[in-house]
């Protein structure tokens, strides 16, 4: 006859069922488990990895140029640049109490801990304006008005990376009489503070075409030369003067938020990051620039944002907000209506096409216009509050999301980490906990803090880590089973117990090589847990051996 308990598929846990109403292939416990196939497997152990980390407890990790690590002691956000084959292979960073910065492969990598230095984000407007003198031509005939000109002139800070910022005030009117013999003498205004990275200046002036009227760059100095001479004429009708450089385009560039957090990389170059309710959005490929036409206010306060394939998933602490679109001046942002309040920035996670974050009552997948609590089937709030949800730190890794948890103090000892899969839709404990970590995407690893150590998780066949898999209770008439046998290609590598009636009955640390027998034992509740690191593809428990052959 066949066995009477027969498991040949598995998932992780439903907590939120009693473990006697658990699907027969869901589990009690499932720590340190990967579920690929069906079969039950070890992950691969961790291998250690060579880097410098910041002192103290790590919290933030990115991976730079693939061969050097950056780590910060608060939650940080990395993104790299998206300007195409930028020379200067610039990453731009937010920080917990600090103003968001920029480093570049000039300053990040020349010592350790990495990044080494970084300058301010931004580009700040001059805040005086230009002073501008005109030098007369003697020999003009000053009751000739045909061609007088009014000019005005407005100046802007370039950085060593290039990036422009919007321009100053701008300067009193000069009025020319005979424009094209004439020049102008202007007097800079300087810079009291630099920490962006300002290297020069760039002067515009207003040039008047049958178009209308608009800056043209007059000229680019150095940070310390403080004058310039304006010898370009007037325009010829609808003709520039010869000469004169491009149009001003960095009128709306503003400075980021000194306070601004949690930056993420959209699709299209925008970045985006947020301040209190108001998320920013930069200029598409400019992260140095953000326009205040782009902002979007919520209604609560953010706790963090993702980059999807669509657009920006916001987490808040009441309703989500979904962002969509492809260009930062035509964003269109979606409130949705589903109280359903992100508690903690750190656990939200790209999953492609949406956004994965815990919320009081569970893990929320937000995205394409609707957010929805989609571990509502497998936990309820209670066992859910035992995972600390604020204090959720999480990863994507093989689609799945990799959580870590319990850091309430703040002293990097937290309780233990999970994976969320939301193919099955089960979770999986895991029995370490790290204070950071950082998805590859290039190589698909997942890079983790543990112990200040920095790892390579799955990443060392020949040392996998012990897993655990703990059975529903069976229960029914009372039956003596009186045989086992697990199915695995390495049975010393793998162990299992089993209860009759909540009693421990069996122990085998090894397995037989095949099937066993088991105590004589009547009982109507039945249950086992096999443990190791070797793949396990059945268990079966039978009333006699030759149930198994």
């Amino acid at each position: 006859m066949p066995p009477v308990i027969d498991v040949s598929t598995f998932i992780g846990m439903v907590p939120g069922l009693a473990v006697r109403k658990l699907p027969t292939e869901a589990s009690a416990l499932a720590e340190n488990i990967r579920i690929q196939s069906g079969d039950l497997e070890a992950w691969y152990g961790m291998e250690n990895v060579a880097a410098t980390l910041s002192g103290g407890i790590v919290r933030a990790l990115f991976l730079y140029d693939g061969q050097h690590w950056f780590s910060r002691n608060v939650r940080a956000s990395f993104v790299g640049s998206p300007a195409a084959q930028d020379p200067y292979d610039r990453v731009y960073f937010t920080e917990a109490g600090e103003y968001p910065k920029v480093t570049s492969n000039l300053i990040a990598t020349g010592g350790d801990p990495k990044p080494v230095a970084s300058y301010r984000l931004g580009v700040p407007a001059p805040e005086t304006a230009v002073t501008a003198v005109v030098n007369a031509d003697a020999g003009a005939d000053p009751e000739n008005f045909s061609d007088d000109e009014t000019r005005f002139y407005v100046m802007t800070f370039v950085t060593e990376y290039g990036e422009e910022g919007p321009p100053g005030p701008v300067s009193a009117a000069v009025e020319l009489g005979s424009p094209s013999t004439e020049t102008v003498t202007l007097t800079l205004p300087g810079l009291a503070s630099n920490p962006y990275n300002v290297n020069r200046k760039r002067v515009y002036r207003t040039v008047t075409t049958g178009a209308g009227t608009d800056y043209f760059l007059v000229g680019e100095v150095t940070l310390a030369t403080t004058t310039l001479v304006d010898s370009f004429g007037a325009a010829d009708g609808d003709n520039l003067p010869a000469g004169i450089g491009k149009r001003l385009d960095t009128v709306n560039f503003d400075m980021p938020d000194e306070d601004m957090q949690g930056l993420v990389m959209g699709i299209n170059g925008m970045a985006a990051g947020f301040s209190g309710n108001e998320l920013a959005i930069s200029e598409a490929y400019l992260p140095h620039a953000w326009p205040l036409d782009y902002r979007r206010a919520t209604e609560h306060e953010i706790v963090g944002i993702v980059a999807t394939s669509t657009g920006f998933v916001v987490g808040t602490k009441g309703y989500p907000y979904v962002l969509t679109g492809i260009a930062p001046d035509s964003m269109t942002s979606e409130k949705l209506d589903t109280m359903l309040a992100c508690v903690s920035g750190a656990s939200m996670v790209d999953m492609g096409e949406y956004a994965l974050y815990a919320c009081p009552n569970g893990l929320v997948a937000a995205g394409s216009g609707r957010a929805e609590l989609i571990t509502d089937k497998i936990i309820t709030r209670r066992e859910w509050s035992a995972y600390s949800p604020s204090t959720i730190h999480a990863y994507r890794y093989q689609d799945k999301y990799v959580a870590f948890y319990g850091d309430t103090l703040g002293d990097g000892n937290g309780i233990g980490g999970f994976v969320y899969d939301p193919r099955t839709n089960t979770l999986f404990d895991l029995d370490f906990y790290a204070t950071a970590g950082y998805n590859d995407i290039e190589n698909d690893d997942l890079y983790l803090v543990i112990g200040g150590q920095l790892k390579r998780w799955d990443a060392d066949d020949a040392n996998p880590i012990a897993f655990a898999w703990k059975s529903k209770v069976f229960k029914g008439a009372p039956i003596s089973l009186s045989a086992a046998k697990v199915y695995t290609d390495a049975p010393a590598s793998a162990g299992i117990k089993i209860w009759a009636d909540g009693q421990l009955i069996l122990s085998h640390a090894a397995l037989p090589s095949e099937s066993f027998r088991l105590p004589a034992v009547r009982a109507s509740e039945w249950q086992f847990e096999v443990t190791g690191t070797a793949s396990i593809q059945r268990v079966s428990l039978g009333t006699a051996m030759s149930d198994f052959e």
